[in-house]
């Protein structure tokens, strides 16, 4: 899987896929898949390795134009087909790719912070800053 390898820091171990293909109410052909897969990425916060486990689920409905993709339930992802062979391993990539986290981050508590790294000091302490909005408050009782 080029595409997603090119997106992890460590070489990812066997994605667990699970298959599942079968016809709906209405006649669609469809498949339901589960994927699992530890990728290892890097901490957008402390810049470091995290290791983040993937568990993906997805239906998908087997078509042959655009219309009959927007007549498929909302549930259901559209794949067109027509007279090609299914790249099943690209599918799947793509699935996968999907479920990768936007942001990838260790737990707070987990962070690693670089040396030097000196928190915020609490703000509890700090007096409550006055709201500026009060003013309008007073406005509407004028009112």
């Amino acid at each position: 899987m080029p595409r997603l390898s090119a997106l992890l820091h460590e070489p990812a171990g066997l994605a667990e896929v699970q298959l599942q293909f079968e016809r709906d109410e209405q006649g669609v052909r469809l498949m339901r898949g589960h994927y699992r897969l530890d990728v290892t990425l890097i901490c957008q916060r402390c810049l470091e390795s995290v290791t983040l486990p993937l568990d993906s689920r997805c239906v998908v409905g087997f078509v042959d134009s655009d219309e009959a993709a927007r007549q498929l339930p909302r549930s259901y992802e559209p794949v067109i087909v027509d007279d090609e062979t299914l790249d099943l391993h690209a599918l799947i990539e793509d699935e996968l790719l999907l479920a990768l986290p936007a942001v990838p981050m260790h737990p707070d508590e987990h962070c690693q912070h670089p040396s030097g790294f000196q928190p915020d000091p609490d703000d509890s302490d700090k007096a409550e800053k006055p709201n500026p909005f009060s003013v309008l408050a007073t406005l509407k009782r004028d009112i």
